[in-house]
């Protein structure tokens, strides 16, 4: 267990799942709804923290209402806010996200009026402890007067920096940093259109540091001083569920790996399935298999008032379908009585609705299931039925009915 503190912003992120993009000038009604701590700094904390390590944030936050959710909601997850500066104005930066389910891209609208994170609130910060400081590449004038003094007063640490986005004065933050992560969209914005190109550029940039390129479906590259590059492939994803922070878990990942002792290819590898897993779920919930409770299928925010998700998956298909249609939750096997195969195979694509009435549908011949003890209604099976899986809820998990209990429980399953 290692101590991290991260460096940058804290969002109020409104997410809304839709069935495609919306057109200009045009009202579209959300598929589900949800709010979430967000900023890249702040995802990759949530996630390293369920890995076990002490996690703190060095952001600025606001005395509104959103402010008060992100303090709640961030030491929830185990995120130590002691850094944190309490501005005594302004409102909690927010991002409004359009998740679009049918390509899992999302669209981001942001707003802020706060102050970022400066130099007088760092040196507030006592770093003797710390074994990891990463930075997000913003505010780059008091970021690498920070990074300086950490590099001259604690080099013990290990100093990360993380480039999304082209920033005034970034340049001068490349010779400060021990590993610098850079991501796809900003290598295009300089005009390095492959990964050979940004990795050569990053050695003029930074010959001292680690580079750990991400570049979207084509995996990660990693490359240190002196040394060639390396490539880490990334395994092809049937149905992307949700993108938003992928590269923020990916950067948890490899920090997680490397203050556990894996080599460089090692730890970046852990980190591009990490975030695979993370692009197939959604939020950052649960990401360590280890924190995860025994027989947890799901949580019921995935789930929008009319929903089905594939879960539980065995050999990569979801082996359970669970399904929400306003209070009422069920589960039933991912298995078609006409001939045994998926209803499904992706997270989504189970439901369709006729007459105002929510049903299961199998996409391989197009059967269509009641709820009401998921009978066949249509197609190859008449009469057949899903095989129920027993569920119950708590503290807002969707569990298997034989798993064992926390010590709160939450509702029942039948009466949300």
């Amino acid at each position: 267990m290692a101590k991290i503190l991260g460096v940058g912003i804290a969002t109020l992120d409104i997410i809304n799942e839709t069935d495609g993009y919306p057109a200009e000038d045009s009202e579209q009604r959300a598929l589900a709804h949800r709010q979430t701590p967000g900023g890249n700094v702040t995802n990759t904390l949530s996630v390293l923290a369920q890995f076990g390590h002490l996690c703190h944030l060095a952001a600025v936050l606001a005395p509104d209402a959103g402010g008060t959710i992100l303090e709640e909601t961030l030491s929830q997850r185990g995120l130590r806010l002691d850094a944190c500066h309490r501005n005594g104005f302004g409102h909690t930066p927010t991002s409004y996200i359009t998740l679009n389910r049918k390509t899992g891209s999302r669209t981001i609208v942001h707003h802020r009026d706060l102050p970022e994170f400066d130099l007088n609130a760092f040196l507030a910060i006592d770093l003797a402890d710390f074994d990891w400081l990463h930075f997000e590449g913003r505010h780059c004038m008091d970021t690498a007067a920070m990074m300086a003094l950490a590099q001259a007063k604690h080099p013990r640490a290990v100093r990360s920096l993380e480039v999304e986005k082209e920033r005034p004065y970034l340049a001068q933050l490349f010779p400060l940093a021990d590993v610098l992560f850079l991501g796809r969209a900003f290598a295009e914005g300089r005009g390095l259109h492959t990964p050979e190109a940004a990795l050569r550029a990053a050695r003029d940039w930074a010959p001292q540091a680690v580079c750990v390129l991400a570049w979207g479906a084509a995996g990660a590259f990693v490359q240190a001083p002196d040394e060639p590059a390396q490539a880490i492939a990334s395994t092809p994803i049937e149905t992307v569920v949700d993108s938003v922070g992928a590269g923020d878990t990916l950067i948890a990942g490899t920090i997680h790996a490397r203050l556990t002792g894996q080599d460089w290819p090692d730890a970046v590898t852990f980190g591009v399935r990490l975030a695979e897993k993370k692009l197939q779920q959604i939020g950052f919930d649960d990401l360590n298999p280890v924190n995860l409770p025994e027989g947890v299928l799901c949580r019921l925010e995935d789930l929008g008032a009319a929903d089905a998700l594939g879960v539980a998956p065995i050999d990569g298909v979801p082996s359970v379908i669970v399904v929400r249609d306003g209070r009422r939750v069920q589960a039933f096997r991912n298995t078609c009585p006409h001939n045994g195969s998926p209803l499904a195979r992706g997270y989504r694509g189970y439901t369709l609705t006729r007459d105002g009435q929510l049903m299961l549908r199998c996409t391989v011949h197009n059967a269509r299931f009641s709820l009401e003890g998921g009978t066949c209604t249509q197609g190859p099976c008449p009469g057949e039925h899903l095989t129920p899986v027993a569920i119950r809820i708590e503290q807002g998990r969707i569990v298997l009915a034989d798993a064992p209990r926390e010590e709160a429980a939450g509702a029942s399953a039948q009466g949300l």
